[in-house]
């Protein structure tokens, strides 16, 4: 059975704090001028058209993928270039761009799309079943769900001031998108990314895109505050998680704005590099035998 999908014509309301659009980048100097300024990354992960085809469903158990749903809108965000002038990517191209966009292989250049609904839209099953695939891979090896279950879901307002002011210098001041774990009640742990953020009389406003709902929603948080409160969720805190990979990220951008070093460059190279190894072991492999 096919996901159930958002399609490309659906409107949603969007009560986010972008005042100026961004479109995904479709040619080398249009991406290669937008690195100049980070909040331009930002506004792009608004973008509903720039958001991930389906919204987060499925996983182990039935619990959801909203983890690597956020992390994959993250990188996506950061390192996909759209070329809606070439042929469609093959399919087995097509899933190795998703691989080369989970692994961070380096700027990821698409074809035949002109921004990640169309593709993920297109390749809608495939990404979800890698994106499960991560999960377990997470999950299994990494212990990655324990990293979800830290953290309280409610704290003292003290506290609550410190991680949105540590969040506001990361995002309101570096324009950095900011991966975050929701510790909702008991062992649960969502996940979004904050976009945005600005100061009020009273605290914060953040925007942030959630895999549970789409588009970008809008949160208030005010001095004297000790979690957020939502009728899905019930009380919660955000902690800032996962974010050391900004730097790897921006040294991409900058390898590929230099040199023009792709994800498909970084992918050819390893290949031969293990066909070189494979070969070397299969001719130790023949002098021993003799």
């Amino acid at each position: 059975m096919g996901l159930v999908q958002m399609g490309l014509g659906f409107m949603t309301l969007t009560m986010g704090l972008s005042v100026f659009a961004v479109t995904a980048p479709t040619s080398k100097a249009q991406f290669c001028q937008m690195t100049k300024n980070p909040a331009n990354f930002q506004k792009l992960a608004e973008d509903y058209s720039n958001q991930i085809s389906f919204v987060n469903q499925g996983g182990l158990f039935g619990g959801g993928i909203c983890w690597w749903h956020s992390m994959f809108t993250k990188k996506a965000t950061y390192l996909a270039i759209y070329r809606p002038d070439l042929p469609k990517p093959s399919d087995t191209e097509a899933k190795s761009l998703l691989s080369d966009i989970i692994a961070a292989r380096g700027v990821v250049e698409i074809p035949g799309f002109k921004n990640l609904r169309e593709f993920t839209y297109a390749y809608a099953d495939e990404l979800h079943g890698k994106l499960e695939g991560w999960q377990i891979r997470d999950g299994a090896f990494g212990f990655g769900w324990i990293r979800g279950l830290k953290g309280k879901n409610e704290v003292s307002s003290a506290k609550m001031k410190q991680l949105m002011d540590e969040l506001y210098e990361l995002v309101g001041k570096q324009k950095q998108i900011i991966y975050q774990k929701l510790q909702l009640p008991g062992i649960v742990a969502h996940a979004w990314l904050v976009t945005g953020m600005v100061k009020t009389a009273q605290g914060y406003t953040l925007t942030v895109v959630d895999s549970n709902s789409g588009g970008t929603d809008s949160w208030t948080y005010r001095e004297g505050d000790t979690s957020f409160n939502y009728y899905g969720y019930g009380d919660f805190v955000p902690y800032t998680s996962r974010n050391k990979d900004l730097d790897n990220l921006a040294d991409k951008q900058q390898d590929y704005c230099k040199n023009g070093t792709t994800s498909k460059i970084k992918r050819d190279q390893l290949n031969e590099d293990r066909n070189n190894r494979n070969n070397r072991t299969a001719r130790n492999t023949r002098r021993t035998r003799r």
